[in-house]
Order: structure tokens, then sequence, then C-alpha cells
């Protein structure tokens, strides 16, 4: 069947919908200020603050230590290392914490990078106000500091010596947590996916089917008035 130009398009239209989806890799924070009791920063388009209390960090761009390397606990599973492109920004924390990142607009899939949470004899857990999972982490592929150890319960992870990433599934606005003791420091940042392209939905392909085939018919029908 010779196919028109208003098929032939409606044909190409068809293949690109039914592509399947895509997403990009994780993207971290550009921390570029610290004032008072806020860290802020951009992500994807998204302004992040946190809020709460915390003792210094690294801001994006300015140098400082590499605490993501070696890599190795950051990118089980197909995770983006936070130090990605030279970025070694992090907020520090020592005191027992009560913080929350907030995002301008709301981002896919957050992921959490921890350094150093805990020590050997000193436990440190973070408790979320909401589901996590544990993507990465430094049981036997040592971090900066070390090997870890870690448990999971509910919405709070314990852990000792613990350098990796927590997942949260997305859309995320804000991400809420405490910790509870006191420890030398230990450091975090924030990074999110990509949008996701998506597939269309079942029922839009079924009408995309449909306005093919009648298209297809006028077709014909017009051949046969020629």
């Amino acid at each position: 069947m010779k196919l028109t130009h208003a098929t032939a398009g409606l044909f190409a239209l068809c293949a690109i919908a039914a592509a399947p989806a895509t997403s990009s890799a994780q993207t971290w924070t550009n921390w570029s200020a610290a004032t008072g009791n806020t860290f802020t920063g951009s992500l994807l388009g998204s302004s992040v603050t946190f809020t709460g209390n915390y003792i210094g960090g690294q801001l994006t761009g300015v140098g400082g230590t590499d605490y993501f390397a070696p890599s190795a606990p950051y990118t089980q599973g197909g995770v983006t290392s936070p130090d990605a492109g030279g970025n070694v920004g992090f907020i520090q924390f020592n005191q027992p914490v009560v913080g929350q990142f907030a995002f301008s607009s709301p981002l896919n899939n957050v992921y959490l990078a921890l350094i150093s949470v805990g020590q050997g004899g000193v436990a440190v857990s973070y408790t979320f106000d909401q589901a996590f999972t544990v993507v990465s982490n430094n049981n036997t592929s040592c971090a900066y500091w070390g090997c870890g150890t870690y448990s999971v319960s509910g919405n709070t992870i314990q852990a000792n010596e613990f350098s990796g990433t927590l997942l949260f599934s997305g859309p995320v606005s804000q991400l809420s947590f405490t910790t509870d003791n006191a420890e030398y420091w230990h450091g975090a940042t924030i990074g999110a996916e990509a949008p996701v392209t998506a597939a269309p939905e079942p029922a839009t392909l079924g009408l995309m089917a449909t306005g093919l085939i009648g298209m297809a018919g006028f077709a014909r029908r017009r051949k046969r008035n020629a």
C-alpha cells in the first residue's frame, strides 16, 4: 500500500510513541552558599535548601577533599558517584541533627549520599519521614574512611562507619530527618534523576492505532475515486 504523507507521518508518530522510556544518570546538587542554619544549591532546575544544624561542609567548585573517593561504595547498581565532574560538595554534621532538604519543585527519585556515618564503637542513626532503599554501601568496598556496617529498621538506618547511597522513590518535594548520637563528623549530599520520558498509556496507543486505520481507509477511498 502506498502511503500518503499524512499516513506516513502517523506511522512515524506511532514508532516514536512506542519507544521505551529512558532516564539519565543521577545528578548531584551544586552547593553554592552556606549561611546561618541553611545550606543552599541547585539541582536539575530546582532550588535545594537544607535547613537544620550543621557544622560546615564544602561548596561546589571551590576545591576541597574528595571524601567520595574511592567511588566504589557510591557506584553499585549503576548509581552515579557524587564526585562526578569534580563535584565534591557536601554538608557536615557532628551533633544530633534535626534537618530538612526542600526542593522548589518536586524531583524524581531522590538519592542521599552519606559519608562516614558512625564509627567502630559509636553507632549513629538517621531516621527519615519516608521510606528508602540502600542502593550502595561500603560493606566490602571500603570508602575514604574504610569499610563499615549498617542495619535498617523501618525508616531508620543505624550505621557504624557507613558510606553509601539511599534512594527515596519520587517524586519528592522535601525530605526530613533526625540523627541521634554525636560523633567526630559525618556528611551528606543529595541528588536526583532527570525527568523520565514516559511511554504512552495503552489507551493512547489504542487511539493512535484507530486513527492510523482510519487514515489508511481514507487513502484507499481516494484512490478508488480518482
